[in-house]
Order: structure tokens, then C-alpha cells, then sequence
């Protein structure tokens, strides 16, 4: 999946456009992310194509119920983000962009957008301070007691429930990691950011 050219000049992104997608054309680059699976619920598949040939993807899926709540309105999490490491630096936060236009002329309804940057994966969010996201804390803030993985003993593999551990697997607790939570407001016309 590497892109037709190598070398970008400034012009690169008129060469480029994020349209809808379906699953079978993103399956490799969703192989290819660092988690290496997809979200649960997914709303929004889109990728970048670069002179024709898919170069990026974004997915959107639906939070935990509580995460509208929290924001007040329905809100999609920004869940898988990947782009070929042959695009310029820059083209994640361009991807993010083009999708929040996207999202901004299609689903109306969306008042919010949530993501996470995962720091044992190396993740600070960088990419979305530069796409003008908001920090919002982190994902463990005001808990008594951290959540836990199961990781299984052999393998290394996590479970993030005691219930989706196969039987019989001999497993290690382990607290998870708190996540770097960021936010980005969608409002209505006339209404504030």
C-alpha cells in the first residue's frame, strides 16, 4: 500500500480526497493499526485515497452510553486512525479534517467528537492538538481504582472483561493504562465552540 510517489511537494493534498468506504476496502490498513482489530460498534468508514490507491483510513464507532451524556448530545469516537508512513507528516491531521467536514454536511445530528491517545503505545495526542481537538483529561480521572486486563500468562494477549477470557486460560490482572481522552465540539449553527 504504498503510495504511487514517494516524494511530496505542497501541492500534495489537491491529489488526495477522503470519501466513504466499506469494510473489505479498509480490512488491510485496520490489520495494519496498531491495535490490529476493529471497534465495536462502527458509524463512519472512510479513507484517503491518494492518486486513486487507498493510502489512510478513519473510523468512527459509537462510546459507551455515557459518553453522550457526558457531552450533552450524540457523540462518535474517532476509534482507528492509520495512514501509510510513505504520506507526509502531516496527512493524519489533514485526514481528521477532511472527515469532520464529512461528518459536519452529512450527520447533522452529531454533536461531538471523542478520541484517545494511548501512552504505552507511545501515543500523546499530538495529532489532535494539531487538528484543534481539546485535552479532556484522562480516561481513569476520579476513579477509586484503576481498571484491570486480563492477559493471558502464554500469550500475552489482553481481555478487557474477566467474561471474555476462554475458559481455562491461565491469566495475569493488570491495571490498564489511563488513556489521554480529547474532545471535539461540533455545534449547531450560531451556537459557541
Amino acid at each position: 500500500m504504498k503510495p504511487a510517489c514517494p516524494v511530496f511537494d505542497s501541492a500534495w493534498r489537491k491529489q488526495c480526497k477522503v470519501v466513504l468506504a466499506e469494510r473489505r476496502q479498509i480490512e488491510p490498513m485496520i490489520r495494519r493499526h496498531y491495535l490490529g482489530k476493529w471497534p465495536g460498534v462502527c458509524v463512519l468508514m472512510l479513507v484517503m485515497l491518494y492518486r486513486k490507491e487507498a493510502a489512510g483510513c478513519i473510523v468512527f464507532a459509537l462510546p459507551p452510553r455515557e459518553t453522550s451524556k457526558r457531552y450533552g448530545g450524540e457523540t462518535w469516537e474517532l476509534a482507528r486512525l492509520w495512514v501509510d508512513n510513505g504520506m507526509p507528516q502531516n496527512a493524519e491531521t489533514w485526514v481528521i479534517s477532511q472527515a469532520i467536514r464529512y461528518i459536519r454536511r452529512n450527520h447533522k445530528i452529531v454533536r461531538a467528537l471523542v478520541s484517545y491517545a494511548d501512552p504505552s503505545a507511545g501515543h500523546t495526542g499530538t495529532v489532535y492538538r494539531a487538528a484543534n481537538w481539546r485535552p479532556d483529561g484522562r480516561t481513569d480521572e476520579g476513579r477509586k481504582t484503576p481498571r484491570c486486563d486480563y492477559v493471558n500468562a502464554a500469550t500475552g494477549k489482553r481481555y478487557s472483561r474477566r467474561s471474555h477470557v476462554p475458559e481455562g486460560t491461565a491469566v495475569e490482572r493488570v491495571p490498564r493504562t489511563s488513556k489521554y481522552r480529547f474532545l471535539y465540539y461540533l455545534p449547531i449553527s450560531g451556537e459557541k465552540r
